[in-house]
């Protein structure tokens, strides 16, 4: 028979209550504009990936358009994929 303290038994500290909230951290978003004299380009990147570019002529009577990024997730070369097209946004009354 053994006497004595009783046995104490070392449980780990609550880890929600010692470690902080886990944050997801915002997205990197960069908006890059080059322009010249004919032509302004406006670049939309979210995490380092291109979202949206357009470009808006400065020339009177010439409407912006929009040029589709590629996702990286399809083949450039398979028929259907808009990657490197202009696109021009039609206004439907």
């Amino acid at each position: 028979m053994a006497t004595g303290a009783p046995a104490q038994t070392a449980l780990p500290p609550d880890a929600s209550a010692s470690a902080p909230a886990s944050r997801v951290p915002e997205a990197a978003v960069q908006r890059q504009v080059s322009e010249d004299d004919n032509v302004r380009i406006e670049e939309l990147k979210v995490r380092g990936q291109t979202q949206s570019i357009t470009v808006r002529s400065k020339v009177p009577g010439v409407k912006p358009y929009e040029i589709v990024p590629s996702s990286g997730a399809r083949d450039p070369s398979q028929p259907g994929d808009l990657s490197g097209q202009r696109l021009w946004h039609m206004l439907s009354f």
